[in-house]
């Protein structure tokens, strides 16, 4: 069943943020209005909130901080956001939430929406990014995430990727992670991210079973690929 609120968060680096503006651009296609909630307090460089204009223009309404503090260092959240919440004129509504137990613990005081209209959380994992290279870091990470939120991790997306190295065996060697934490933790994957510049060479190798979610990199500095 599809859950009105949608959670994201994940591992610095872990591509949570490529990802819910994606997943928001994806709901708003299917018709839906959307709201995206940048909730990244921590993380001062790779942000939604960033993106906004773009946004925008295809419908979707982000809400973060408060107008003028945009780039200021403390968690000065929007009151939007409950308007967000609370205003069923908005049938979807994404959060991206920073990576960090200080992240997460930022959503705990949207908790009796959660409670009350549900919610689906994913975490990305990309198991060549540090914090989630082995399945006991993964597993220290996810604790770390539903004790600091008070919430349960419902979903998990894969993020398999080296960059410019990547390849169908690095892609499948990073699978075995993905499962072996799916399978102990019993948290389903819900999608494999890929990045459109490489679905080509990896969905031949990808798994039936699995959902692709493609996607076309926004926040990816153009020095990263020179």
């Amino acid at each position: 069943m599809e859950q009105r609120i949608t959670i994201i968060g994940g591992a610095y680096g872990s591509g949570k943020t490529e990802f819910s503006m994606a997943y928001a651009f994806h709901e708003a296609k299917k018709g839906y209005q959307v709201g995206l909630i940048d909730l990244d307090i921590v993380n001062p460089y790779f942000r939604s909130r960033d993106q906004a204009e773009e946004l925008a223009g295809h419908g979707i309404t982000v809400v973060s901080t408060e107008p003028g503090l945009e780039n200021a260092d403390i968690p000065a959240l929007s009151p939007r956001i409950y308007g967000l919440l609370q205003d069923p004129f908005y049938q979807r509504v994404v959060f991206d939430v920073g990576g960090d137990p200080v992240g997460a613990r930022a959503l705990g005081r949207f908790n009796p929406y959660f409670a009350t209209a549900g919610y689906q959380y994913w975490i990305l994992v990309n198991p060549y990014r540090p914090g989630t290279r082995n399945v006991q870091e993964a597993t220290e990470l996810i604790a770390k995430l539903q004790t600091a939120s008070r919430l349960r991790i419902t979903g998990i997306v894969g993020n398999i990727n080296l960059g410019r190295e990547t390849t169908p065996e690095i892609w499948l060697e990073g699978l075995v992670l993905l499962e072996t934490l799916s399978d102990t933790l019993k948290i389903p994957i819900v999608y494999q991210m890929v990045a459109s510049k490489y679905a080509a060479m990896l969905r031949p190798v990808i798994p039936e079973k699995y959902a692709v979610f493609e996607v076309d990199l926004r926040m990816r500095p153009a020095w990263l690929d020179m």
